[in-house]
This record gives C-alpha cells, sequence and structure tokens, in this order.
C-alpha cells in the first residue's frame, strides 16, 4: 500500500516520544512508495527528525506517488534496506514466499516494516518468520495492514487477536494497536473492541490495523497457536509449538488486545492453560 499520512503521523509521534532513538538499520518489506499530498505533514516530519526541510520537487514527487520509502528513510537520515522482487528503488532481490534471511543480514536491523505487503502473500508463515529473524533483539516490527474489506486488495485482512498470538509465542512487546479509518487521513485510533460500532463498513472501505511490536528474545520464530482454541487440542500437539513463558504472559500482557473473550476472564484462562502447560511438562 506505501507509505502514507497515517504512518507519516505515526512516525513523526513516535520521534517526538523517544520511539525512535537507537534506530539506525530499516529494513522493509516490499520496495514501497510514498503518496503524502499533506506538504505540511511531510515538512513537519522532517521538523521533528531535525532535518533540513524537504525541496519543493521532493514534496512534489510524495504528492504524486513518484517519491520512494528510500528517498524518505535516508532523507530522515537511516540506513535503508527493502526486499522486492521488483528491482524498484535499489531492492535486494528476495522472493517474500519461499526465500530465507541471509545469514549476513540476520538480527542487524532496528526496525523491519510491513506497509502493506504480507496481504499479498500465500506464504504468511515465511512473510513473519522473516521479519522475526531480520529484526535484532531489541529492535521494532512495524505492520500497517488492511483490517477490514479492502475489496479485492490482496489475499489477507488481519485481526487484531493475530498479533497478540504473535507476541505471545514469539516474546514481543506490543507498544500500540491502532486502527486507521482510512488509509488517506493522518488519523490513527487505538483499538478497542467497542470501536467496530462506530466505523461504517462499505465495499470502499479501507480501515488499516497498525500495530508496533519489540522483539525481547533472541529465539527462533515461534508459530502462533490461536490461544481460543488451546483447550480444546491434546497436549501432545500443543507441545509442538514454542509458546513464551516470563512475565509478560503470566501476568496476561500479551492478552491485551484480544477480542473474543472479555478481558479479565481472559486474561485468567490464559495464566490456568499456561500453569497447566508447565505442570504436565515439569510433573509439578
Amino acid at each position: 500500500m506505501g507509505l502514507g499520512p497515517p504512518v507519516l503521523a505515526l512516525y513523526r509521534q513516535m520521534k517526538m516520544l523517544g520511539g525512535f532513538d537507537g534506530v539506525h538499520k530499516i529494513m522493509e518489506l516490499g520496495a514501497q512508495a510514498v503518496w503524502c499530498p499533506r506538504k505540511k505533514l511531510v515538512q513537519s516530519l522532517f521538523e521533528a527528525f531535525g532535518r533540513p526541510a524537504p525541496g519543493d520537487d521532493m514534496l512534489e514527487r510524495f504528492a504524486n506517488w513518484k517519491g520512494s520509502g528510500r528517498e524518505l528513510y535516508e532523507a530522515l537520515g537511516f540506513e535503508y534496506q527493502c526486499l522486492d522482487l521488483d528491482p524498484s528503488f535499489g531492492s535486494m532481490r528476495f522472493d517474500l514466499n519461499l526465500d530465507s534471511v541471509p545469514s549476513e543480514h540476520a538480527g542487524r536491523y532496528d526496525f523491519v516494516t510491513n506497509h502493506g505487503t504480507s496481504e499479498h502473500l500465500i506464504n504468511q508463515y515465511n512473510c513473519f518468520k522473516v521479519m522475526h529473524e531480520f529484526c535484532r533483539v531489541g529492535g521494532m516490527m512495524l505492520h500497517a495492514v488492511p483490517f477490514t474489506v479492502h475489496l479485492e486488495h490482496g489475499f489477507f485482512n488481519y485481526q487484531p487477536n493475530f498479533f497478540s498470538a504473535l507476541a505471545r509465542y514469539n516474546s514481543y512487546e506490543s507498544l500500540g494497536v491502532w486502527v486507521g479509518p482510512d488509509w488517506q487521513l493522518a488519523s490513527l485510533i487505538p483499538w478497542e473492541r467497542g470501536l467496530m460500532d462506530h466505523l461504517a463498513l462499505n465495499s470502499k472501505t479501507s480501515h488499516l490495523l497498525v500495530v508496533l511490536q519489540r522483539k525481547l528474545q533472541d529465539k527462533p520464530f515461534g508459530i502462533p497457536f490461536q490461544e481460543m482454541y488451546e483447550g480444546m487440542v491434546p497436549e501432545e500437539t500443543l507441545g509442538r509449538y514454542s509458546i513464551v513463558i516470563d512475565g509478560a504472559g503470566l501476568d496476561g500482557y500479551r492478552g491485551k488486545y484480544l477480542t473474543d473473550v472479555p478481558g479479565k476472564q481472559l486474561v485468567e484462562e490464559l495464566k490456568t492453560r499456561i500453569f497447566n502447560r508447565i505442570k504436565r511438562k515439569f510433573g509439578g
């Protein structure tokens, strides 16, 4: 989908809050373009980063889908790389459905982004595994992906509980989950379940789901199992999945954005499942 007003507004806010401290190397899934006809938003982004004001030619490119993510990130002072089969914007040739992370790139990037790329891939496992492996411990991963409708846009839309499961099985800290009312608007709303009662749905709806997570441990990528079904499958099945047992899991933090069970009940269920698995595994 490219980098549009919601993401540029988020980047500006993150910078002002210190969210980009320690971020130097960026890896992006897809050779992204930039579209932002709001020149003042682009100018304020550069100002927040303490960079020279963008020239009229750059502003004009960004307003007409002719600018690139590489141009934006490098102008903001980052070291940048992107993955794509399309060689546009100097991308590294990479098939996200099939290819593996080269060893020289593993764990080297401070910020790995998925701006509307993963929904076009049939191999979801490889895509999210690749993001995990490119990201260093302590680094961040950002997803800005289709949430509702986006009719015929890609293969998939995403649910908040998918990213909660990713966090739980991979020791990610969820720094924020937001909904963008439209990919053209510089607005993001913190996610909560009741929000759906206030969002209009029609064939042209293009709500975004935006998720920012931090990788906390150096461990292989864990395939998530949807929490609501854990109690319905044999233990030998769950034993094939690598769940992270840590403080964030035990206090229910990783269940914060799950939407299928009321929050307090869900936290208690998650804690009970985790303790029962520990007991069965270690004979407690």
